[in-house]
């Protein structure tokens, strides 16, 4: 027996004494103690056994407590304020060191070092690959991206999990590790916070509906990624890049769950919407959104048609529908501030750029909402959408945007649903592009859109009423919907 290992230096006393009280409502007070009691037993003087002691104990307790956090996590706006980025890094942090602590475990196993371990291989991966994904899902809603060495973690606890058990009792196991698998392909970056729990909590229970496999799929086959697991990569689309010439890639699609969205889908907009199983926390026509969105993910995993160029000069950025509509119906000095910061583009291609904040502080982001920037003063406004929000630091901010049009007009819109009187709206008008062999189209706020026929008026330079058509619905988010549409010319 090592000194560490020895009664004199056992630190397991004061984990078990703080595990066998109830959990307290303070989720700061148990992170600061769940993050302590981690850090106590990882130290390097301590012996790892002290820590397996411990470790599905302090498992269970650390999901409690990432639960508690999700709660918060969900409705608060990016980017978090530095005490609460803190939190949320610290629980990333604890976290992942857990999960460590299971692949040591693993090692020992595959070594023939262990001692004392009585878990069978298949519950050491299938609770370690819990852990990641908990980890993985809390990253994100932070505005973080996976921490590093997070996939190779996560691909050897899954191998792990089929050698060393030979594949029996892997059922776990593998299922913790497609809900890794299906939620990165869903690019989670571009999910508000109230999307990204109510995705993680459906995976949670479906995730293992999708497909792994050792061979690769037929030149038919649409919709699958590859893995490298001697990379610390997460499932890359076969759209976006080919799989490299090499052996050992695992393959995985998602396709089932795709055609699975459909029927959710259903089942929400019928009347009564039929939850079906479907988690709580979203209201049905926002849940419905998000599984349209997700559904393309899995069934067609957009590709890139541009390249990316570097760049870096500045541009003046408003953010929000709202404020943009009040800032185009603006004249002369107002309409520069206060609606308005400062940004650099850090790489741009006919359809998007990346940007990073340079001034101001920003507040209220969230993926999926208008964005228009500018790089001069002559320039008109281009309009945007966020794709996606990466937040490291509070301080640091940068978003990915996908480009809808160049010009904008303010305009008011309403919809008519039968007898229901829905009230005007601020909306944009966009311009016809004839290269994606698109008519005028509509930007305005979620939940406009309710009937074919609207009502659209225009009062910037002279009053302009009319009544339009909607001819199909081309986005939806959780803050916009982009809808084409004409004049209708019989209105009733």
């Amino acid at each position: 027996m090592s000194a560490a290992d020895s009664p004199l230096s056992d630190r397991t006393a004061p984990v078990l004494d703080w595990l066998a009280v109830e959990l307290s409502p303070d989720a700061e007070l148990e992170l600061a103690a769940f993050v302590r009691h981690i850090e106590d037993l990882t130290r390097p003087e301590v012996g790892k056994g002290q820590l397996q002691r411990c470790m599905d104990l302090l498992q269970a307790r650390g999901m409690q407590i990432s639960r508690m956090f999700r709660e918060k996590l969900a409705s608060t706006a990016l980017p978090l304020n530095t005490s609460f980025h803190r939190s949320a890094t610290r629980l990333v942090s604890a976290l992942g060191k857990l999960a460590t602590g299971y692949e040591d475990s693993l090692n020992d196993i595959r070594h023939r070092t262990a001692k004392n371990i009585h878990q069978s291989p298949q519950a050491i991966c299938a609770k370690g690959l819990e852990i990641l994904g908990e980890q993985f899902t809390v990253a994100h809603l932070a505005g973080n991206s996976a921490p590093y060495g997070f996939w190779l973690r996560a691909h050897t606890l899954f191998l792990g999990c089929q050698t060393t058990g030979n594949g029996n009792n892997c059922a776990d196991a593998e299922a913790a590790y497609k809900f890794l698998l299906t939620f990165s392909a869903t690019q989670p970056e571009g999910l508000t916070g109230a999307e990204t729990c109510w995705l993680a909590a459906l995976l949670s229970s479906v995730a293992g509906d999708t497909n792994i496999s050792y061979t690769p799929p037929g030149e038919d086959d649409l919709g699958w990624f590859w893995i490298d697991p001697d990379q610390d990569t997460p499932p890359i689309s076969d759209n976006r890049r080919p799989p490299p010439p090499v052996e050992g890639l695992i393959y995985f699609s998602a396709e089932e769950l795709a055609r699975k969205a459909t029927a959710w889908i259903e089942a929400l907009e019928a009347s009564p919407p039929d939850l079906n199983g479907l988690p709580a926390g979203l209201p049905t026509t926002e849940a419905a959104t998000l599984l349209r969105r997700v559904r393309e993910y899995w069934a067609t995993p957009p590709c890139r048609e541009h390249s990316r160029r570097r760049n870096q000069y500045a541009v003046r950025v408003c953010t929000g529908l709202e404020g943009i509509w009040k800032m185009l119906r603006e004249t002369g000095a107002a309409r520069q501030e206060p609606h308005t910061s400062e940004w650099m583009v850090v790489n741009e291609s006919p359809t998007g750029y990346a940007i990073m904040q340079v001034t101001g502080t920003a507040s209220e982001l969230a993926a999926g909402m208008a964005l228009a920037l500018r790089r001069n003063e002559d320039d008109p406004w281009t309009l945007c959408v966020v794709r996606w929000i990466r937040t490291e630091t509070p301080e640091q901010i940068e978003l990915g945007l996908q480009v809808i049009a160049n010009t904008a007009k303010p305009v008011t819109v309403g919809f008519r649903s039968g007898t229901q009187t829905r009230p005007m709206r601020p909306a944009l008008v966009l311009p016809p592009i004839a290269a994606l062999g698109r008519q005028q189209a509509i930007l305005a706020p979620a939940g406009t859109y309710s009937a074919r026929r609207f009502m659209l008026v225009s009062d910037t330079n002279r009053l302009y009423v009319a009544q339009g058509r909607l001819l199909s619905l081309d986005m939806q988010t959780s803050s916009i919907e982009l809808f084409q549409y004409e004049i209708d010319p019989y209105p009733l």
